[in-house]
C-alpha cells in the first residue's frame, strides 16, 4: 500500500489542522517514545505514525480505545485515526470512569408508549425497519444488512434504516449517500438517532448487534421483534460487563435471523430462541475462477485483521514462523489490515485493506488462503473458494458446523498443528487442486438471492401468523 496515496494525504492533512495546538497529541512525549525530533512530531505522526500504529499520547491504548468504544471496532476503521479526527473532540472514553456513562447511555433506554399498527400487514409490503450502529465504506456485516435490506425494497416493502449513537455521519443525507456510494442501492428513508430514540411503528423491527438490541427493546411501535444475528457477540470480550450485556440480547424474546447453521443452532438451543438460519454467499462478479490461470506454488494470503481478536492473528504468525523455522519455502500475502512493513523471517507484504476486485486477484493468484474464524464463519472462506483458492481454517465447532470436511482443510487452534497442516498443503499440489475444485464447487452452492429469500419468508410467517405476532 503506497503510504502517500491521496487517502492518507487527505487524513494527514486532518490531523494536522484538528491537533495543532491541543491536548490529543503530545509532542515531547511522541519524541521520547519513538525518537523522532520534537518540532516535527506531529508531523511524523499524522503522514506515517498513524499508520504504523504509533500512538498520539501516554493515555492512549489501542485495545482499551476499542474495548470502550465498539462502535469503532465494529467499523474497521484505524482507532488512532478515528481517535485523532473524531474521538478527542467528541470526548470518547478511555477509562472505565468515562466507559460507564456512555454504556449507560446505551442500554439504560426508557421503554415507548407507541403500539403497532391497528389495520392488519399487508404481506407484499411490510413495514420494516433496520436498527443499525454507524458504518464506514468496507464493513462486510453492514454490506449484509443492505444487502437484505436493497432486495426487500425492491420486493416492494416499505424499508426504513434506523442508526443509532451516530458516530460517522452528521445527517440522513450523508449517511445515506455512503449507502449508495460504496454499498448498495437504496431508496428508503435513513433516520439518524442519538440520546433519543423516534416513535416509529410498522410490522418488523430488526436489531442488528447488541448494542441495537436494547434500542429495539424499547421500541414497541411494531407487530414483531426480530435479531439479525450474525455472530455470537458475547464471545467478543474477556468475561465481563460488555459480555454480559451482550448474553443478555439473547434472552429478549426477539426472533432470530441467524447467518449459518453453528448460530443457528446455538440460538435455538443455548437460548430457545425461534430462529431460521440463511446462508453467506459471494458476488459472483468479483469472485471467480478463471481456467489456466497461473497460480502461485507457495504464496499464503492470510486475513490479518490484526484489530479483531476472534481472527486469532497472532496464533496464525507464531505457525508462520514455526514453518520458517523448518526451512519450508513459502511467501504470504497479509491482507485486511495495515501492518505496514512487518519484519518476518519468510518474505512477505502488507496489503492492508483491499477492495473487492483486488481480493479476487489475489485469491486467484495464491496457492493457499488462510482466514481463521474463533467465532463465527467468515464470508472470507468461501469468496476464496468462490477463486479456486484452498482455504485453510480453525477446527472449531463454528467451522465444522458450515463447512464439510472435504471442501476446506482444518488444523486445531494449536501453532504447530496450523504449521503441520500448511507444511502438509504445501508439499501437496494433488491436495490442493483437490481442494480447490470441492471449494469452489461448494460455494457455487448458495447464493445471495436465496438468501434475501429465506429472510423474507421468515418475516412474513412470524409476522402473519398468530403465534408470531407480539401479544
Amino acid at each position: 500500500m503506497n503510504p502517500w496515496g491521496p487517502k492518507r494525504m487527505v487524513s494527514a492533512i486532518k490531523v494536522l489542522m484538528a491537533h495543532h495546538a491541543d491536548g490529543a497529541f503530545d509532542p515531547g512525549w511522541y519524541q521520547e517514545q519513538y525518537g523522532c525530533p520534537k518540532a516535527v512530531s506531529l508531523i511524523h505522526f499524522a503522514f506515517l505514525g498513524v499508520h504504523r500504529g504509533c500512538l498520539p499520547n501516554s493515555r492512549f491504548d489501542v485495545a482499551t480505545y476499542l474495548s470502550l468504544n465498539p462502535d469503532v471496532r465494529a467499523s474497521g476503521m484505524n482507532p488512532v485515526l478515528h481517535y485523532m479526527l473524531r474521538g478527542w473532540s467528541e470526548k470518547r472514553p478511555l477509562s472505565v470512569m468515562e466507559r460507564h456513562r456512555s454504556l449507560a447511555g446505551r442500554v439504560v433506554i426508557p421503554e415507548q408508549s407507541a403500539r403497532p399498527p391497528i389495520a392488519g400487514p399487508d404481506p407484499n409490503r411490510l413495514k420494516i425497519t433496520w436498527v443499525i450502529p454507524d458504518f464506514i465504506a468496507g464493513n462486510g456485516g453492514h454490506m449484509n444488512i443492505f444487502r437484505m435490506a436493497s432486495y426487500l425494497e425492491r420486493q416492494g416493502h416499505e424499508v426504513t434504516l434506523l442508526v443509532i449513537h451516530p458516530s460517522y455521519h452528521g445527517s440522513s443525507s450523508a449517511a445515506k449517500k455512503t449507502i449508495n456510494r460504496a454499498f448498495l442501492d437504496f431508496r428508503g428513508e435513513v433516520i439518524l438517532a442519538g440520546g433519543i430514540l423516534p416513535e416509529l411503528r410498522g410490522d418488523a423491527l430488526i436489531a442488528t448487534d447488541w448494542f441495537t438490541c436494547y434500542a429495539v427493546n424499547a421500541m414497541s411501535g411494531f407487530r414483531k421483534k426480530f435479531y439479525f444475528v450474525q455472530d455470537h457477540e458475547s464471545e467478543f470480550y474477556p468475561s465481563g460487563t460488555e459480555s454480559l450485556l451482550a448474553e443478555q440480547t439473547y434472552a429478549m424474546g426477539f426472533d432470530c435471523l441467524s447467518n449459518g447453521k453453528w448460530l443457528h443452532h446455538l440460538m435455538q438451543q443455548r437460548y430457545g430462541c425461534w430462529s431460521k438460519h440463511w446462508h453467506q454467499s459471494h458476488d459472483r462478479e468479483t469472485y471467480y475462477t478463471i481456467k489456466k490461470a497461473s497460480r502461485s506454488t507457495n504464496r499464503i494470503a492470510f486475513y490479518a485483521r490484526q484489530v479483531t481478536p476472534r481472527r486469532a492473528v497472532e496464533l496464525g504468525l507464531i505457525a508462520l514462523e514455526i514453518l520458517a523455522s523448518r526451512g519450508v519455502d513459502f511467501e504470504v500475502d497479509f491482507f485486511g489490515w495495515d501492518l505496514g512493513k512487518p519484519v518476518t523471517p519468510y518474505r512477505s507484504r502488507s496489503h492492508g485493506v483491499l477492495c473487492g476486485n483486488e481480493l479476487g486477484d489475489l485469491y486467484r493468484k495464491s496457492a493457499i488462503g488462510m482466514v481463521f474464524s474463533a467465532t463465527n464463519h467468515s464470508i472470507i472462506n468461501k469468496e476464496m473458494m468462490a477463486c479456486g483458492l484452498p482455504v485453510l481454517d480453525l477446527d472449531v465447532p463454528s467451522v465444522r458446523a458450515v463447512f464439510p470436511r472435504d471442501v476446506i482443510a482444518t488444523a486445531l487452534p494449536r501453532p504447530e498443528a496450523i504449521a503441520d497442516k500448511l507444511e502438509e498443503l504445501l508439499g501437496d499440489p494433488q491436495e490442493r487442486e483437490r481442494l480447490s475444485t470441492a471449494g469452489s464447487e461448494f460455494a457455487e452452492r448458495f447464493t445471495w438471492e436465496d438468501s434475501v429469500k429465506t429472510v423474507e419468508e421468515a418475516l412474513r410467517e412470524r409476522i402473519l401468523t398468530p403465534e408470531g405476532a407480539i401479544a
